[in-house]
């Protein structure tokens, strides 16, 4: 090989060298190192990661974290990491990541624990009613920015351990007051030693102002007991360095006094609440005052008696009550009352000493003396407490419906008195004999007086007869009644009847010789009861088409039996009516005279027109249970029908004749004038239809009753041309439209509807099954989660609670495609369960909702943190400040961003979450802001800090 290609060859390798050291190690190598004192050095606020990295790295690329503690503290553009911002120790990897060669090496850092500074100076201070005491809030460092590491362990010195400590919660109120040592360690970390720092916590007692005991007395009760009562005595378990106090009634002198007087109280100012305070403060800041309240109470007394009066039932039963007003207000009640033992309430007011209230009537049974009590009052205007003892003496009191009656009567009748629940003086119902005295007020005002008239009742009634003698006047009477040694009461013992004429009887009859042609009308009268007189009886002959009168006249007689002749032979052919009329009077109950008037028609020498009808009816046998007759063939005549079996037979068919399948018949008609049968006959074909009844292959159908089956989907057989009917039984019933809801085991009846518009007689039963599938039983209506487990409705089936049937989910409440297992769930979404059986198919018709809440994260489980800076530069990293996962653990979160002037720059929340460093319209400067963030969840209090914007 010559120089030439041996220099050539070198440069090559040099050149191929150099390439592949400048491109293939453009990343740096990996590294680990220990950094054990991240506290100690200031310097370590700004750790230079790319210094750390082995090889030679290129620039230009961006670092990366996979751990959610250490983002806030890494800037991903120039790889300088804050450590005082990273509060836990052990292992942080960051990834250098440079595109040019597609390169990635990875810093290591073991870094060693913070445990924060001694607390053991006295600084360290907590109350005794604390449960919650948090150990971290006793450690840190005047330093801004050094903060403990958060993952270190609390332990308890053994010198005053009392098993009250968990994680960093001691428990100061289960412990009791004490001094108490705790060692806060965070352990090796590679080279790194591990370190202790020890918090001295003195927990101070808690002020006890014990457990108050009120006192309760009615105002009419003896206080002379308690005119020297101690209210320390009220107390249990109080500190004894309190004082009392109290407001506006000077029983105690000053803060030494205990004693009061509550018969003082109760004379001086009658019933109330009188409040005495006793308040203990507390030996260290720490802890604060407490008071307690001991109440007299001294309730209002009803003290009075009730009065009623014996009354007609139906009346209002009102009962007046009188009490002392000096102890007890004026107001609006609620009285509890009993009738008999029978509690009721009712409304009253009472004023000044004086009220009343109404009885239901329904508590009243009648005719027996009842006892009236008041057991309760309850204040509604306002609500204030009463003394539960009524001194309300009970009283008596009777609902009577005594009562006489009388019905009319005809003159010179006699009249029956009934009386009915009449009462003895003990309010039973009598029995035996008794007396009575009445007024009797004649028609004509004048009154007659009857005393002692007797009477024997038994159980409450009795009649009295007034004899007819009375009674020989017509007109309206009335009468009044009085009873002796009966109980009394409101009820009136009245009545009102009249006494109605008698008058004479008459009958009239009226015979025509030959309606068709008639020559002659006979009157007969018939009146043997009358006695001799003048009697008058009216007739005419009236022409029927024009109303014209043509015979007139009147007859006299004198009772008994009479028969005059009307000629009507010389009136011109034609259609009439003869009228005879009765001049009695005929408009009593009593009445022996018959105020009437008898017609008949007549013709001189008339024949109706024949009738009319379809010539073919047909007749549907199942609207006629017992088979059409004549009457039911349609046919249109002025007069009477007749019925024949021939054209020229003349015996008439009854109308109830029973119609046969394709006969003929024959009918006529008569004048309706006068009776008269037309010549002329027309002839009906009647035909009988009855189609056959339906047929099914299944009787007993099976539906599914979320499809809301209907008649319609049940499956016939029936000639073609016909149609199905249905009917809810099997004769007669009522039509059902097709769209009818089918009713599990409801048996309906299908018939035949033929061309001719007949139902068959026959009809097929059919009872289908609806299968009912029950909504889903769920133990619970609401899942609670974390939506950054990334739950799926795999999750809900824990809610199922279903033995035999299967559980669908949805997103609809009806209708749409069930979701499968790994469907993930959303947050705020109503999801909803479907029961289906799987012997049927069938699903329940309505499913059930469950509200999905994916806010249920422990931000402690979650690593979440709050980032302390950004660097809005436009390099698509880091260019908004945001904290990662807030909107699912705190979804109501608020967010402000305030600059050192406290002027508000951003507001946020779930749906604008990230501020992009602008300030309005303008960009805000580098350098520190304040946010407040309001989680606006359970307990969870407001927080603040600070941010640096770096561009």
């Amino acid at each position: 090989m010559n120089i030439l290609k041996l220099r050539f060859l070198i440069v090559s390798l040099l050149v191929l060298s150099s390439y592949n050291f400048v491109y293939g190690q453009c990343a740096g190598t990996s590294t680990t190192i220990d950094v054990c004192t991240k506290d100690a050095d200031v310097g370590n606020r700004n750790f230079d990661l790319f210094a750390q990295l082995g090889g030679t790295p290129a620039t230009g690329g961006t670092w990366s974290t996979t751990n959610p503690a250490n983002f806030v503290a890494l800037n991903q553009t120039t790889g300088i990491v804050d450590l005082w911002r990273i509060n836990n120790y052990g292992i942080h990897r960051f990834t250098y990541t440079n595109t040019a060669c597609n390169q990635s090496a990875v810093v290591t850092i073991n870094l060693g624990g913070y445990p924060g500074e001694d607390n053991i100076d006295g600084s360290a201070n907590a109350c005794s009613d604390d449960s919650n005491v948090n150990l971290h809030g006793f450690l840190g460092s005047n330093i801004d920015g050094k903060v403990q590491d958060f993952n270190g362990l609390w332990e308890e010195d053994p010198s005053t351990a009392t098993n009250q400590l968990e994680n960093n919660i001691f428990n100061a109120q289960a412990a009791g007051p004490g001094i108490y040592i705790f060692t806060y360690t965070v352990p090796e970390v590679s080279s790194c030693a591990s370190r202790t720092s020890t918090v001295i916590l003195e927990v101070h007692p808690a002020a006890n102002s014990g457990l108050p005991n009120s006192l309760t007395f009615c105002t009419n009760e003896d206080l002379s007991g308690y005119t020297n009562l101690d209210l320390n005595s009220r107390l249990v378990g109080e500190d004894p360095n309190g004082t009392w106090s109290e407001n506006g009634t000077n029983q105690l002198s000053d803060l030494n006094d205990s004693f009061i007087n509550i018969q003082e109280l109760n004379d001086n100012f009658g019933y109330g609440t009188y409040s005495f305070t006793y308040t203990v403060f507390p030996s260290h800041p720490v802890c604060e005052e407490q008071s307690s309240v001991v109440n007299i109470n001294i309730l209002p007394v009803l003290d009075g008696e009730i009065t009623t009066e014996s009354v007609c039932f139906g009346s209002d039963y009102i009962v007046e009550l009188t009490y002392d007003d000096t102890i007890f207000h004026n107001g609006s009640f609620i009285l509890t009352y009993s009738v008999d033992g029978r509690l009721e309430e009712a409304p009253t007011t009472l004023t000044n000493g004086s009220g009343s209230f109404m009885v239901d009537p329904d508590l009243v049974p009648v005719n027996r003396i009842l006892t009236l009590s008041v057991l309760g009052i309850e204040s509604v205007s306002p609500l204030r407490d009463i003394c539960p003892t009524i001194l309300v003496p009970p009283t008596t009191f009777l609902a009577a419906d005594s009562s006489v009656s009388l019905q009319d009567i005809c003159v010179n009748n006699d009249a029956t008195v009934t009386f009915t629940n009449i009462l003895d003086e003990d309010g039973n119902f009598a029995n035996g004999a008794y007396s009575t005295d009445y007024t009797l007020n004649l028609p004509t005002g004048d009154p007659i007086v009857i005393s002692n008239a007797p009477l024997t009742f038994t159980n409450g009634s009795a009649s009295l007869t007034i004899p007819n003698t009375n009674f020989a006047a017509e007109g309206d009477y009335d009468i009044d009644l009085t009873i002796t040694d009966s109980y009394s009461t409101n009820c009136p013992l009245t009545a009102n009847f009249i006494v109605i004429p008698v008058t004479s009887p008459i009958q009239l009859d009226l015979q025509i010789d030959n309606n068709c042609d008639a020559t002659q009308i006979d009157v007969i009268i018939d009146a043997p009861v009358l006695s001799d007189g003048s009697y008058t009886i009216t007739y005419d002959v009236m022409e029927m088409d024009s109303n014209t009168i043509l015979t007139t006249n009147t007859i006299n007689f004198t009772g008994g039996t009479a028969d005059y002749q009307i000629d009507v032979d010389a009136l011109p052919i034609g259609n009439y009516t003869a009228s005879v009329r009765s001049t009695q009077n005929d408009t009593t109950p009593c009445r022996l005279v018959y105020d009437f008037e008898e017609q008949e028609n007549f013709s001189r020498g008339g024949i109706p027109e024949a009738p009319q009808a379809a010539e073919e009816q047909i007749f549907c046998t199942v609207d006629y249970p017992n088979g059409p007759t004549l009457m039911d063939i349609e046919v249109t005549s002025n007069g009477a029908l007749l019925f024949y079996a021939t054209a020229t037979d003349t015996d008439i068919l009854p109308i109830t004749t029973l119609l046969e399948n394709g006969e003929d018949y024959y009918i006529s008609n008569t004048d309706p004038a006068n009776n008269c049968e037309g010549s002329d006959r027309i002839r009906v074909l009647t035909i009988l239809s009855d189609p056959s009844g339906p047929t099914t292959n299944n009787s007993a159908p099976i539906f599914c009753a979320e499809d809301n089956p209907t008649l319609s989907l049940i499956a016939i057989d029936s000639p073609a041309g016909n149609s199905i009917i249905w009917f809810n039984a099997d004769v007669s019933g009522t039509l059902l439209d097709s769209t009818t809801t089918l009713v599990d085991g409801q048996t309906y009846y299908a018939a035949i509807l033929n061309e001719q518009n007949c139902t068959s007689s026959q009809r097929l039963a059919i009872t289908p099954t609806i299968i009912t599938v029950a909504p889903s039983n769920l133990s619970d209506t609401e899942l609670t989660a974390c939506g950054l487990d990334n739950p799926t409705v795999q999750e809900l089936r824990a809610l199922e609670d279903e033995m035999e049937n299967d559980v669908f989910w949805f997103l609809t409440e009806t209708g749409g495609t069930a979701l499968d297992n790994d469907t993930p769930l959303q947050t705020d979404t109503v999801y909803y369960a479907e029961s289906r059986d799987p012997a049927t198919g069938c699903s329940s018709a309505s499913r059930v909702p469950v509200n999905v809440d994916l806010s249920a994260c422990n931000p402690e489980d979650y690593d979440f943190f709050i980032p302390d800076g950004f660097s809005p530069n436009a390099d698509n990293r880091n260019d908004t400040f945001f904290v990662p996962n807030i909107d699912t653990i705190f979804p109501d979160y608020t967010i402000e961003i305030l600059n050192r002037y406290g002027t508000t720059l951003f507001k946020g929340d779930k749906n604008n979450p990230a501020w992009d460093g602008s300030n309005g319209s303008s960009i805000a400067p580098n350098g520190i802001y304040f946010y407040i963030i309001n989680y606006n969840k359970d307990n969870f209090e407001p927080v603040q800090g600070r941010l640096y914007l770096n561009r």
